[in-house]
């Protein structure tokens, strides 16, 4: 049966034998310098998420399924979904266990996207500076957010957040009610054309893979 896009977590980016890794949000802003020497920034883009393995030396013959799967999303259009790494559990809820039976949702947006409530969460949830989580939103295509906490925030007795403050700002389209995800959160991305990798007898190493977040 034929893949069908973007590939699920587990079917491609979970499985990976990571050696190392990089995830980052780089800026996108232009800087200029007035005569009276009062530094201006603007943004020239969306923030997208960025990333990089090195994957660990497989043997060759089990290296071969992988390297089918990368060709294929070489191919215009193919895309997958990431988490991030090497931390994609809340950190006051290393596994995840904490969110069972719970279904988080968004519950309001300040204007601006800076910050947002989140409710549905059990009693005293904790989320954390760092801590990582995604959602849904638009249509045709469907876009995956992708937030970093800022602000340390605890559910109340009723599940409900006050405003937590994420990075980047979340993006015209997010609705209330939307499903968030806290644990393995995930966004989409394409891979960027990789270098050859490096063969050796019985032995392939020093490959890496570069990714960016798409909104289309």
């Amino acid at each position: 049966m034929a893949l069908s896009f973007p590939l699920a977590l587990d079917t491609f980016f979970a499985g990976l034998p990571v050696a190392e890794c990089e995830f980052t949000l780089p800026a996108t802003l232009a800087m200029s310098r007035t005569r009276g020497g009062a530094i201006k920034t603007a943004r020239l883009a969306e923030r997208l998420w960025t990333g990089k393995i090195t994957l660990a030396p497989q043997l060759h013959r089990n290296a071969l399924g992988l390297e089918a799967v990368i060709s294929t999303l070489l191919e215009p259009g193919r895309t997958f979904l990431v988490h991030p790494l090497p931390f994609c559990y809340p950190r006051e809820d290393p596994s995840g266990a904490g969110l069972s039976g719970a279904s988080p949702v968004i519950h309001s947006i300040e204007a601006g996207g800076r910050e947002f409530r989140i409710s549905g969460l059990p009693a005293g949830y904790v989320l954390s500076a760092g801590d990582m989580l995604s959602f849904a939103y638009g249509s045709n295509p469907v876009r995956y957010a992708l937030h970093r906490v800022v602000t340390v925030a605890t559910a109340n007795g009723s599940g409900l957040t006050p405003n937590i403050e994420v990075t980047p700002p979340i993006r015209p389209g997010a609705t209330v009610g939307t499903a968030v995800t806290l644990a393995r959160p995930f966004t989409k991305a394409i891979l960027i054309p990789p270098p050859a990798r490096r063969f050796v007898p019985a032995v392939a190493s020093g490959h890496t893979l570069d990714f960016v977040q798409t909104l289309g």
